[in-house]
């Protein structure tokens, strides 16, 4: 049974990488504009990818996607790997408040982290995470296919 949509606020707003990562490109009926009231995307300190960190009066746009499998969740967790955890952040869709799964990072991150912007990343270092990800994400996806039997 699938659980809470996953907001996406960085990488993962790439709907190329996401299929990547997933295998499958997203239904566009599953993925609707959100918004992040109260925080902000910024560099993840040393990264080219970003944080979503809580900052009062921020606003963090992104995206909610809905109706991942249990499988699905599991992969994108094994993708964000041990810099994020999955915590619950509260969304705005359609000017509706949802509760929605974000990925937040797991070492502090300051306030005075530059903010961080898809586009800037789709033009520098897109390409890049694409050839080195989807390779990643492929034998990610294998073995927990192995683990599920």
């Amino acid at each position: 049974m699938p659980g809470r949509p996953l907001f996406v606020y960085g990488t993962l707003r790439d709907m190329d990488l996401f299929t990547a990562v997933l295998g499958r490109r997203p239904d566009r009926r599953n993925v609707a504009a959100a918004v992040a009231p109260g925080w902000r995307v910024v560099f993840l300190p040393g990264r080219s990818y970003p944080a979503l960190i809580s900052a009062a009066g921020g606003r963090a746009e992104g995206e909610i996607v809905l109706g991942l499998s249990r499988a699905e969740n599991a992969l994108l967790d094994a993708f964000e790997g041990d810099e994020y955890r999955r915590a619950v952040v509260p969304v705005l869709v359609e000017g509706e408040m949802h509760e929605a799964d974000g990925y937040l990072p797991t070492a502090p991150v300051g306030q005075e982290a530059e903010p961080w912007a898809l586009a800037w990343w789709q033009t520098e270092h897109k390409a890049a995470a694409l050839a080195g990800g989807a390779p990643a994400a492929a034998e990610i996806r294998r073995r927990l296919r192995a683990v599920r039997g």
